[in-house]
């Protein structure tokens, strides 16, 4: 057994580089990669991925084969590295075989980008092989994408509002979306009895970096005063979970309409007045 591998090494070393050029056995390389989430803005991930090296039959001789792994074509708001970037692993089966090495990938979003749209990148991993061995590579698409980034809201109305009872005003209610997502909102009020609100859009969307005005109309019900609340819960469209909000304050006052049941008692007291006076000259004469 030792002369037939002895005989078949002397073969691989010696005639084969004389018929042939080296680097004749075959090598493929295989990767897999887990699934990435949504990056957040100013932190780093890491996902897991797999590298496997195949090589074909001849490799009698244990010779060393270096294994590359680069990102190509990343996105300007991503950086990525891998732990380690290279490796070595020395194939030595006869009859051919596989060696597989997890690597990890580090991926960080150093720039705000819209959240939840897909971008790639391309994995690179490779060998330049080794004397037997030929080299080989492998490219994959990788999918990418931001995570929400919160700035909230930017609220635009007026501070207090000045009604009579039974009177409506109708104000606007500017919102900007400082978020890096499309957003859903929805309003409501808080702490407003007496008053009643009518908004022309209570539920909405707001692409990111953008202002978008509501139509609120307010009318008095009661004579009162209160600091009455609008209150903005919005998320990114399909991320319920990411769900915030914001408040804005408003002070409201009405009260009761000048003239009416005054002007009634001037009159009565107007007419009181004359009727003494009349009893008054009736006495005289």
């Amino acid at each position: 057994m030792k002369v037939k591998i002895m005989a078949i090494s002397l073969f691989l070393i010696f005639i084969i580089p004389y018929n042939s050029s080296a680097h004749f056995i075959f090598s493929d390389i295989e990767i897999n990669v887990e699934e990435i989430s949504p990056i957040p803005l100013g932190k780093e991930i890491t996902a897991e991925v797999n590298v496997t090296f195949t090589w074909g039959f001849g490799a009698i001789i244990p010779l060393p084969v270096k294994i590359y792994v680069e990102a190509e074509n990343v996105p300007e708001w991503l950086s990525v590295r891998f732990s380690p970037s290279e490796f070595t692993i020395t194939p030595a089966k006869l009859m051919g075989g596989e060696v597989s090495k997890t690597v990890k990938m580090m991926l960080k979003a150093n720039k705000e980008t819209t959240a939840y749209s897909i971008y790639s990148f391309s994995l690179h991993v490779y060998t330049n092989g080794s004397f037997l061995i030929k080299g080989c590579e492998k490219r994959k698409e990788i999918s990418v994408m931001e995570d929400f980034v919160d700035n909230g809201l930017t609220i635009e109305a007026p501070s207090a509002v000045h009604l009579y009872k039974g009177d409506e005003e109708t104000i606007m209610l500017n919102i900007t979306n400082n978020c890096n997502a499309n957003i859903n909102v929805e309003l409501s009020t808080e702490n407003a009895t007496g008053f009643s609100f009518t908004f022309d859009k209570r539920i909405f969307s707001i692409p990111p970096k953008t202002k978008k005005s509501v139509l609120v109309t307010i009318k008095a019900e009661e004579i009162r005063e209160t600091n009455a609340k609008i209150k903005l819960t919005y998320y990114p469209v399909g991320h319920q979970e990411k769900k915030n909000y914001e408040e804005y304050q408003m002070n409201l006052f009405s009260e009761a309409k000048a003239g009416g049941g005054g002007a009634i008692a001037v009159g009565l007291i107007i007419i009181l007045i004359g009727i003494i006076v009349f009893i008054i000259w009736k006495k005289k004469f």
